[in-house]
């Protein structure tokens, strides 16, 4: 079964994996602050979404090694196989999270509830947002195994794990949000105590923080894709053979 700890051990376990994140979070933490700025110029822009695309690839490959058990999962910077599968995952999610999105903001627009029920349009929303959001997941989740982008838009297969991916992923969600917010909070209530935000090293050491939560996750994603998608198949295969003894 998928576990989040196992996705954790594997992850810090491997040699070089703190090494390697730590440096990815250098130029992380430095798109970061250029978009948390809100200044930037085309040059700036262009650094941030070649990154972007980097990134993606950086962790669409991650996923792939984890998910055929590779020995290596955090691959080494070969920037060309990672720009190349970084644009391919583009494709592969680039509908699902369009759908996702536009699909998210017109069905929130639709809830107007009263400040008297905040909680309510709240937890609404949040709703609404993980249902969504499981499409493109969903589509990653069948994308990760081979990184094709046939794969990615079976929507046969879609259908079949997105009440799964649902589930799943809203768990993903809290539990790393829980772990993250007991290190990662304690660290930073420190510095805005002794020395404040306004400082590089805690910009840093949230990108390290982002860069672990994301490899824990596509590791998980990988684990999850493995067990759901290979239990469907063999539904299929049985399925097809009771078809077939009825001829």
């Amino acid at each position: 079964m998928a576990s989040i700890k196992e996705a954790y051990d594997s992850t810090i376990g491997e040699s070089f994996t703190g090494l390697k994140l730590l440096l990815w979070a250098i130029p992380l933490s430095y798109c970061r602050d250029i978009v948390a700025s809100g200044h930037y110029d085309f040059i700036s822009g262009c650094i941030v979404a070649v990154f972007a695309v980097l990134l993606l690839g950086f962790l669409a490959e991650s996923a792939n090694n984890a998910s055929i058990k590779k020995e290596v999962l955090i691959p080494g910077i070969n920037l060309l196989s990672m720009a190349y599968n970084g644009l391919k995952t583009i494709l592969a999610l680039g509908v699902y999270t369009a759908i996702a999105y536009f699909g998210g903001t017109f069905l929130c627009g639709l809830f107007d509830i009263s400040a008297d029920h905040a909680v309510l349009d709240m937890t609404a929303k949040i709703i609404i947002w993980l249902l969504l959001i499981a499409i493109p997941a969903s589509g990653f989740i069948i994308y990760l195994r081979k990184l094709s982008l046939i794969d990615a838009y079976n929507i046969k297969r879609l259908g079949q794990v997105m009440g799964d991916t649902f589930i799943m992923f809203s768990y993903l969600i809290v539990k790393l949000g829980i772990l993250t917010t007991l290190v990662i909070g304690f660290i930073s209530y420190l510095f805005w105590m002794f020395v404040g935000f306004d400082n590089y090293l805690i910009s840093y050491i949230w990108s390290i923080a982002i860069l672990y939560n994301l490899v824990i996750g596509v590791n998980y994603f990988a684990q999850y894709s493995e067990e759901l998608i290979s239990l469907i198949e063999k539904r299929e295969g049985k399925e097809t053979i009771e078809a077939a003894k009825l001829y």
